[in-house]
């Protein structure tokens, strides 16, 4: 007899799980190369911005001497805090055992 809401998933065989370990030996298609494409690109332009920036210096981000590097502080501390917050959404649920956290943790590692 089975209970309401009670959902039954079915057990993988060898063959199954096989087959999707094979399936990361495949060679890449197109699609993956158009991708790597893009982003070898978006990394090009990222070291030429940022090798002018160095040649340049802070005047190439349109900063001035009074407030020079305040926009990295600001990244930085804005990004610290952020992973500060979420190691606090973690440890908060922990402590206080919400049941529905472990479905996030589970999301998390993937």
């Amino acid at each position: 007899m089975s209970v309401a809401g009670e959902r039954h998933t079915a057990t993988p065989s060898y063959s199954d799980v096989n087959r999707d370990v094979m399936a990361t030996l495949r060679p890449p298609g197109n699609l993956y190369f158009a991708w790597m494409c893009i982003v070898g690109l978006l990394l090009a332009c990222f070291f030429l911005a940022w090798s002018y920036q160095i040649f340049a210096g802070m005047g190439a981000a349109g900063k001035r001497t009074p407030q020079m590097w305040a926009m990295y502080i600001t990244s930085f501390v804005f990004w610290i805090g952020i992973g500060h917050a979420g190691t606090l959404i973690s440890a908060v649920l922990y402590l206080f055992r919400a049941r529905w956290r472990t479905s996030i943790y589970r999301a998390r590692r993937r």
